[in-house]
């Protein structure tokens, strides 16, 4: 009996679920469309309860350190302090049309730009990263990459002058042609390997929801 509530029935509403939702692409005739859209609803239902599950472990995990004052203990208060006004000022601003300005100037004015100094930061951190690289293995994809990641941090800099027109162009031309081309190749690959997991699952190969 154990062996089939762990291991037996996991799988079989696994493959189940997975052969309808498949079918339900494959033969787009009205049982089987239905059957996948419920499908699709309810696996959104379970991300968000997996997302919320998700949101109250790391508040467990991060009060846990201050709890016990391991070291990093502040930036587990910045993130449960940062973490609990973000959850209480998007409920209000859900539920009280007064609160939504307040919902509203939070995300426009902390988050957005915390948002987009993080995300200058890469480029800054991709190019010390390639420098550091290239001291210890000099290689032809290092100097690849060091030189790509100059390109997109020198040209977004508005330097005046001609010369900052042609960076801006060269950074504009190196993300539309070699980045979108990898970029691409890259999705390409994400496409191909969830459908590998995927299938992997289907067929009973793989049985990450139940114990083996």
């Amino acid at each position: 009996m154990e062996r089939f509530t762990k291991r037996v029935l996991p799988t079989a509403v696994a493959i189940g679920a997975g052969v309808l939702t498949l079918l339900g692409y494959l033969l787009p005739a009205a049982p089987f469309t239905t059957v996948r859209d419920e499908m699709v609803q309810w696996a959104a239902v379970v991300a968000a309860f997996a997302l919320i599950l998700g949101f109250f472990n790391v508040l467990r995990v991060h009060l846990g350190r201050l709890a016990s004052r391991t070291p990093g203990w502040g930036y587990s208060l910045v993130l449960v302090l940062t973490a609990l006004v973000s959850l209480l000022v998007t409920a209000a601003g859900l539920a009280t049309e007064a609160a939504r300005a307040i919902s509203d100037w939070w995300f426009a004015y902390v988050l957005y730009p915390l948002q987009a100094a993080a995300a200058g930061l890469v480029a800054i951190v991709l190019a010390l990263s390639a420098f550091r690289l290239l001291r210890h293995r000099r290689s032809a994809e290092t100097v690849l990459f060091l030189v790509a990641a100059l390109v997109v941090l020198v040209g977004t800099i508005p330097l005046p002058g001609p010369l900052g027109g042609q960076l801006v162009l060269l950074r504009q031309w190196w993300m539309d042609v070699p980045a979108m081309a990898g970029m691409r190749g890259f999705l390409i690959g994400v496409g191909l390997g969830t459908l590998l997991v995927g299938l992997r699952v289907v067929v009973g190969m793989d049985r990450p929801h139940s114990d083996v």
